[in-house]
């Protein structure tokens, strides 16, 4: 779901509220329809791309142990 541009995004966008952080774990896709949506919704938001650059550390880390 949300691989597509035309696929459905997964949460109906009036229950977005600019309270909200949204994140798409969808990597290589930058910003998704539902990202969309959600900086529409003045949402703080993180793409998948994001994601991995936030854990790549971490990932390093835990095979070089």
């Amino acid at each position: 779901m949300g691989v597509e541009d035309d696929d459905p995004i997964p949460v109906d966008a009036a229950l977005l509220s600019s309270s909200m952080f949204v994140g798409d774990v969808i990597a290589g896709r930058g910003v998704t329809p539902f990202l969309e949506a959600a900086r529409a919704a003045c949402c703080k938001t993180a793409n998948g791309d994001h994601m991995v650059e936030a854990a790549q550390d971490l990932m390093v880390d835990f095979m070089l142990q």
